[in-house]
């Protein structure tokens, strides 16, 4: 369980990462720089995506040019009003 941030008041935020060997973005409400590489972490869709291993520094994120959206996250996101934030590794 994550707390809750107390400088954000009531907003929810999501935030939209493309796992591994995948090609669209989910949205999850798990902080991705909170947990390890490679961890498994849900999704608002209820499929469990793997977090993706850094970028090598002074390269940019593969996944940097992905910006299709999981359809299903992205009907559960808008109807609980939330923050979308795009995170690459």
């Amino acid at each position: 369980m994550m707390f809750p941030n107390p400088f954000l008041g009531d907003r929810i935020d999501v935030y939209w990462i493309v796992g591994l060997s995948t090609d669209i973005r989910h949205a999850t409400d798990i902080l991705p720089g909170a947990r390890p590489s490679g961890d498994w972490v849900p999704t608002l869709c209820e499929r469990w995506i793997r977090l993706p291993f850094p970028t090598v520094a002074g390269r940019r994120p593969a996944t940097e040019e992905i910006l299709d959206q999981c359809p299903q996250c992205l009907e559960i996101a808008e109807a609980r009003e939330c923050f979308g934030v795009l995170w690459d590794f």
